[in-house]
Parts: structure tokens; sequence; C-alpha cells
């Protein structure tokens, strides 16, 4: 139908101006009213649109629009009839309006569980107080690392934190200051830097084994200082991983153990210098010892093969072999008496010499020794080269032997050098050159060096010791360097050996400087000949029986009248019976309470005026040190002749050796 088939709604209000108006401004004041809430819930949509259930706010404004539209279209009818138009409005209306009521609905469940605004102001404020105390322990926490920071860097432990890599996280300040740095120096530098060079390789292959997982977890590495020192330090590490077991960080606290280290060393260096001592001590009284007995032995041998020499009942050949014998016991006697200076009971005749002379008056003899395929060289002596103190033939002995020896260890050419220096050694100077006991001083430094084929540690170390050789069987005795070691040691100095295999060996001499030993032994003065005796009494006391047989009967074929006494208390015995005695001729070293010197005092306050002479097979320093007079000292093995010489004299008041 069309629209002009219906009457407008203002025909049923009978045209009332007053009705009408009042129907057409109310719908349009509702219209209005409708359209404004829909902007308005526009513009609060748009401004919080974190707002829950937006749908069905969208949804009502399209309801509510849809309402004010009906309302507008109720003032329109009143003159036009657009009933259809009005219809189809509100048909729209009404499906907006049952949208809107079934969503609804649903979201009521919903909507009360929405917190109220006191629920949230609630919530608000207890979230405030948790973020509060959150606030409050995220300072304490920070607090805390700090401080925790701060007793890492104070600690006294010498700690450091790394990365997998190495690179540094953290140190202490005793790291620090073991390492001579400061922190912004290090922190991100690898740890690998801070240890000695030719540990590198291996710390960091220790840091890729760790973070493998293997690696030792206690470790000794050499670090290097700031200054340049290297230091030895213990190292404990402890790994940290995080939850999937990858590893973080790498904690290591360092011990130094420098001091520990070089006191070990130092007390190993100690015990080995005693074991030396001990050992070359034993040996010297061992050898000593031996060398006494055999001393009596060829004495008594000596004065038999001598008395028999005299006898006319031998042959010519008798007297031949006789003579042999004789030239052997002699050449056992100077075996004995390389053993005597290796034991430093040699008695030795110290005097001021310069060096240089002593070898410019065996340089023939060195030359010679030598051969002509190695070549002796001479260092020149140095500007105010210092005179040194010791028996000159033991010195100019021991340079021969070294020179032999040089000589021997060259294979082919070669060269041997001797070179004098002067040394001032302090007592740390002596410790790290010799392990013998020697007093720091003034040393005058001689040196025999060779470019021969030099001595392994394991000969080297044996390389004093008596009769040790690695010369082959009958080219060598092994006593060179015995007698050597010996008559330095006795002489208050040192003797030390560098040796390296196919180099060469170097053999250093240390004898006292001259003026530091001016109060020492003189040389004995020479021997008198002069005659035989006119029945003088001798009292002769030795404990070995063939000896003390020996030369009794050699006494008496002299013009003496002997009385023999087996120990000090027997010839102190015969001394106290008041018998005629003129000369007391006794050993030194003897068995029972009386040694040869304490004899000698008893007889000097028995008979002030009594003739004394000692004879010994070796030199006991501090025996000997208690005769207060001068000293007249025969050696054993003597001669016959040396004897009859010696005792003449001390019977006529020659002083033949002093002290």
């Amino acid at each position: 139908m069309r629209i002009a088939d219906f009457t407008p709604h203002g025909f049923c209000l009978a045209w009332d101006p007053g009705l009408i108006w009042l129907q057409a401004g109310s719908d349009l004041l509702i219209a209005i009213a409708y359209y404004s809430i829909p902007a308005a819930l526009l513009i609060f949509l748009r401004r919080r649109r974190d707002l829950a259930f937006r749908p069905l706010f969208g949804l009502f404004a399209a309801f509510i629009l849809a309402c004010g539209t009906t309302h507008v279209l109720a003032v329109v009818t009143l003159w036009q009839p657009v009933y259809w138009l009005d219809g189809g409005v509100k048909a729209v209306t009404a499906a907006l309006s049952v949208a809107t009521a079934i969503v609804m609905w649903p979201l009521i469940p919903r909507a009360l569980a929405l917190p109220s605004a006191s629920d949230l102001r609630a919530l608000n404020d207890q979230l405030a107080h948790e973020v509060s105390e959150r606030d409050a322990a995220v300072a304490a926490l920070r607090d805390s690392e700090t401080k925790l920071r701060q007793l890492y860097a104070r600690t006294p432990a010498v700690l450091h934190a790394t990365d997998p890599r190495g690179l540094l996280l953290d140190v202490s300040d005793r790291w620090l200051d073991l390492f001579g740095t400061t922190r912004p120096q290090v922190i991100g530098r690898n740890i690998v830097d801070f240890f000695a060079p030719e540990q590198r390789t291996a710390v960091a292959a220790h840091l890729a084994a760790l973070g493998a997982g293997r690696g030792a977890l206690r470790t000794e590495r050499l670090i290097l200082c700031s200054s340049g020192e290297i230091r030895v330090t213990e190292a404990v590490h402890e790994l940290e991983y995080d939850n999937a077991g990858r590893l973080l960080r790498v904690l290591v606290a360092l011990t130094d153990v420098t001091a520990r280290k070089q006191a070990e060393a130092a007390l190993q260096s100690s015990e080995e210098r005693l074991r030396h001592a001990q050992k070359m001590e034993a040996v010297g009284q061992l050898t000593g010892g031996i060398a006494h007995d055999f001393n009596n032995l060829l004495t008594t041998i000596m004065g038999s093969l001598e008395l028999l020499d005299q006898q006319a009942i031998l042959d010519p050949r008798g007297k031949r072999l006789a003579g042999n014998a004789l030239e052997g016991t002699r050449r056992a006697a100077r075996l004995t008496s390389q053993l005597l200076t290796f034991s430093r009971r040699q008695r030795l005749a110290p005097e001021a010499l310069a060096p240089d002379d002593v070898v410019a008056g065996i340089h023939d003899l060195l030359t010679r020794s030598v051969g002509e395929r190695v070549t002796l060289v001479l260092a020149p002596p140095q500007p105010g080269q210092w005179t040194l103190m010791a028996d000159r033939n033991q010195l100019e002995v021991a340079l021969v032997n070294l020179v032999i020896n040089a000589r021997d260890a060259i294979d082919g050419a070669g060269v041997v050098g001797i070179e004098f220096a002067n040394r001032a050694l302090t007592a740390t100077d002596i410790e790290h050159i010799t392990p013998d006991a020697v007093a720091s001083g003034d040393f005058v430094s001689i040196t025999i060096t060779d470019n021969g084929r030099g001595m392994p540690p394991d000969v080297l170390a044996r390389a004093f010791e008596p009769f040790f050789t690695t010369k082959p069987a009958g080219a060598g005795t092994g006593l060179g360097l015995a007698q050597t070691y010996g008559f330095v040691s006795q002489s208050g100095g040192a003797i030390t050996i560098a040796s390296t295999p196919d180099v060469g060996t170097s053999v250093e001499l240390l004898l006292p400087r001259a003026v530091a030993m001016l109060n020492e032994t003189q040389p004995p003065a020479r021997l008198q000949a002069v005659g035989a005796g006119q029945g003088e009494t001798i009292l002769f006391a030795e404990d070995d029986a063939l000896l003390r047989e020996t030369v009794t009967m050699a006494l008496e074929n002299q013009g003496y009248a002997v009385i023999g006494a087996v120990d000090g208390d027997a010839a102190l015995a015969i001394l106290q019976q008041g018998g005629k005695v003129d000369l007391l001729f006794t050993d030194v070293m003897m068995p029972g309470g009386l040694n040869g010197v304490g004899l000698a005092q008893a007889a000097r306050a028995l008979r002030p005026t009594l003739k004394i002479m000692f004879a010994s097979g070796y030199t006991d320093r501090q025996v000997l040190a208690a005769w207060p007079e001068d000293l007249d000292l025969l050696a054993k093995p003597y001669s016959l002749e040396a004897l009859a010489t010696r005792i003449a004299a001390c019977l006529r008041g020659a002083a033949l050796e002093t002290r």
C-alpha cells in the first residue's frame, strides 16, 4: 500500500496542537537523550580500551541508538504516515534489544565477579604494600650483594672468578696485592695472561678440561706478578653451574706457597748438605783410621827392611829384593798420605802464596803433563790479585792432579785452562757454592777448565770419593780428587765441580786469602844431619807391638838405650819410678785413657826438662792443640834414617817443627 493510503498519527489526536506538540516534544527530547548515550559510550570505550565486556557495550550503544530513532519516527508519523519505516526501525530495535538481553544474562555472573571499587581499593592497597615489601627486599638484596661483594673483595684470601672462557669476572683485594695490579686493569682479561709463560698452555688446557667436566680441582701453578717476579701458588677450583648443567663460573682460591717451597728447598738442600757432610766425614774417618793402621804397618815393614838391608848375610839378589820391597812400602806410604789428606789429617805447612807464582813454578811439569795434543792456557792474574794461605807442596800436587784429570777427559785435541780470581763470599754465597762447613770471608779462586767429555750427574756426585774412578783398571787410583778435596777442606777452603756431558768440566779451588790465616802453622825447619846416639835413654810409648819392637831394635843399633811402653799409662808409670829417661818418644793416638799429648803433659809435670817428641800416622788437631809448646812431630811412616836424625836433633835441642 502507498503512504497516501494511511492517516497521519496527528489525525488520531484531532490535530490538537497542545497534544501534538506534547507528543512531538517528548519524543524529540527522548531521541536526543538516546543519541547522546551512544556518543558517551563511544568516547568512554575509546578511552578505556582495557574495559571488560567491550562487545556488550557496543551492542547496547546500537540498541539505544535504534531506540532513539524510533522516537524520531514517532514525531514524523504525527504528520507523515511512514508506518512501514517506523515499523522497520522498531523491528531492528526489537532485534537489538533481544540480542542485548540474550548477551547480558550470561555475562551477569562474570560481571558480578568483577571486584567492586572497595575491593579494588583494598587490592590496590595490598598491591602497594606488596610493592613496598618487594622494594624493601630488593634494597636489602642489593645491600646484601654490596656487602658480599665487599666481603669478597676485602677477604684475606686470594680469590678470583672467571667465566668458562677464562675471562676474569671478579678478584679480591689480596689477589690484586699479590699480582701487584688494580681491578680495572684485570677485569675482563684472560686469567692465562697472569701465569708464567711456560705454564700458559697448560693453564688454558686445564680451563678447557674444567669446562668439559674434567680437570683437577687442585693445582700448583707459577704466577707472574706485575713486577716480573715468579711466585708459586696452589689453586683450589670450585665450579658453578646453571639449572641446565652449563658451567657459569670458575671460582678459584689461590695460596701463595713460595715461602714454603723455598723453605722446603732449603731444608732439602740442608739435608743433602748434611748427608754429604756425614758421608764425607764417615769416609774420612774410615780412611783416616785405615791410614793410621797402615802407617804403623808400613813403618814396621820399612824399618825391618832397612835393618835387613844392613845385614851382611844378604847376597846381591836378596838386597835387590829387599830394595824392591822397600820401594813398594814407600809407594804405599804415598797412598796412605793421600788418604790422610782426604781425611784432613795430614800435617800441613801453610804459607802465603801468590797463585800465579805457584803455577809458574810447576809450569813445565804441567805442560809435560797435558801432552802435545792438549793446549795449556794460563790466564794472566788480575790486577790486585790476592795471595792465598796454603801448603805449597799440597797445592802443587792438587794442581797437577786436576790438570792430569782434565787432560784425561779430553778425547783428542783440546784446551785446559787455569785462571785466578778474588772472591769475597758471604755465608749465603757459600751455602750456594758448597755443602761443606766453610767460614765466610775473602778467598782466592783457582779454576781449572777443560772442554772434554764431562761427567754425568751420577759420576759427578761421587767425584770426591776415595778410590772412585771412571778410568780403566790400572790407569788411576781414584785418589787424586779425594786428596785435593781433603787438602782444600783442611786449609779452610772449598772445592766445587761443574760438569756437562760432551761440553766439559770446571773445577774451582777456593783457598783463604793469606791475611785471614797469618797465625796458622809455619813451615817446618829443615832437618840437619846429626851423629849417632851416645847411650841416651829413650822411653818409647807405642801400642803396636811389631812397630815397637822394630823401632827399639833400630834405636839400639844407633847407640841408644830404649825402654818400651805399650800405652800412655805404662809410660807414665815408668816415669813415676824415677829412672833415667832423656827423651820421651810417644805415639799421639794410643788406646786407653791417656793419649800421647796427655802423657807428654803428665811427663812435663814430673820432669820439666824432659825432651819430648811425637809420632803420628795422622793429625788430630784437637788432640795436638792441647800441647802448649813447640811441637816436634815425626809423621808415619818414617824411615830409620829420618828417625835417627830427628831423635838426635831433639836430644841436642834443635827445633825441627813449630806450631
